[in-house]
């Protein structure tokens, strides 16, 4: 009888490793809601803050300081929450991150002095800087490259929606039921949507870089994103991305930031324009055009990190963005314009201060412009490299 080898077997690997497209949308919305939410409450400080001054007795260059305690704290926590995000369970962190600040925020409305209020806000500064690394290393598992920038457009448009709620719903509630009631209101969703973030579908990293490629293998052969005796070198290799450098913080490989830097020289002339109004009606008008400029930037620089960085650096490269861009920027903005509106006015030192910036910033998009194209390729080689190696 004539015995017949078995034939040998062949690894299987997963015929996609895409996440379903109602996954991907559950998840897209309830980030939307999320990042709503985050500048809701983030905002609503600044409608509430004339109430507060008067009951605390407070000067600008104090409510200043006040919103640059949240901004300093969350530059400050970002980068290790980042890092935390590139080794752990994503939409685990981003429903923690949503109850704490929304707790946070709830409780600044039982404050009874200065210093209480400022802890607060502390508090929230954490919540919400482990929220943006986490989520939008998500998103960028969750979509395809060409539709990246697109989708974190849409993602970013809640920044300008919850600027509007927190700042209308705030004065609204303010003026007829006392500040306190303001934190109350915006604090409180955040609770439910702590919880379908934690619903979220947990996607795989990469699953959109290298469709047929085994991610498992990526997971144990590409460098994650850490704190110890390697995040130097991980921080070396992120500042070495000349791209990366350029933002602190897509078709044409360089349209996207075409597009961000466009957004910034078209916005800043705007701003400016929009500050030397006093006719209420025309501010408005002129000042959404210029908000809607400024908006083009987000969604398209979010993207542009997920093309030039390996998906397990991610989250970490974005903590390491934002902490750079908020420790250089906005969170010494408010105690500036405070501190010169003390000796001036809120008009002239916002004024000498927000177009010449955002004019800056549109300067640093123009320098990353030469080297975006180089950077994305550099990455797509480093996963070939990893995967012949695995």
């Amino acid at each position: 009888m004539t015995m017949v080898a078995p034939k040998p077997m062949k690894k299987k690997r997963p015929t996609s490793l895409k996440p379903k497209r109602s996954q991907a949308g559950f998840a897209f919305l309830v980030l939307l809601i999320v990042n709503i939410l985050n500048y809701a409450d983030r905002y609503v400080l600044s409608a509430v803050l004339p109430g507060i001054k008067h009951d605390f007795n407070m000067t600008n260059f104090q409510g200043g300081l006040l919103i640059s305690s949240f901004l300093v704290v969350y530059a400050i926590a970002t980068l290790p929450l980042g890092v935390w995000a590139d080794r752990g369970i994503r939409k685990n962190i981003i429903a923690l991150c949503v109850g704490i600040w929304s707790v946070a925020t709830a409780l600044a409305g039982f404050t009874q002095n200065l210093l209480q209020l400022f802890f607060m806000r502390s508090i929230l500064g954490i919540g919400e800087a482990g929220y943006a690394p986490a989520s939008l290393s998500l998103l960028g598992d969750f979509f395809s490259k060409a539709k990246r920038g697109r989708v974190l457009s849409y993602w970013s448009i809640g920044t300008l929606i919850g600027a509007a709620i927190g700042v209308a719903l705030g004065g609204r509630v303010a003026d007829t039921l006392g500040w306190r009631w303001a934190f109350y209101i915006v604090g409180i969703p955040g609770l439910i949507a702590a919880f379908l973030a934690w619903r979220i579908h947990e996607p795989r990293r990469g699953a959109f870089e290298n469709e047929t490629e085994d991610i498992d293998e990526i997971d144990s052969n590409q460098e994650h994103g850490k704190i110890g005796k390697d995040f130097w070198g991980t921080a070396q290799k992120l500042l070495g991305i000349p791209t990366y450098l350029v933002l602190m913080q897509r078709r044409r490989p360089e349209g996207r930031l075409l597009t961000c830097m466009l957004g910034f020289l078209l916005g800043a002339p705007m701003v400016l324009l929009a500050l030397s109004i006093h006719t209420l009606p025309l501010f408005i008008a002129v000042f959404i055009v210029a908000c809607i400029s400024l908006n083009f930037c987000t969604g398209p620089l979010n993207a542009v990190i997920q093309d030039v960085v390996a998906p397990n650096m991610r989250a970490t490269a974005i903590g390491l963005a934002l902490l750079l861009a908020h420790l250089l920027g906005d969170a010494a903005a408010p105690t500036i314009v405070g501190l010169i509106s003390d000796n001036t006015s809120l008009g002239t030192a916002l004024q000498l201060t927000a177009p010449l910036f955002l004019f800056l910033a549109g300067l640093a998009c123009l320098l990353g412009l030469k080297t975006v194209a180089r950077d994305m390729q550099r990455m797509q080689q480093q996963i070939q490299k990893q995967k012949i190696a695995s």
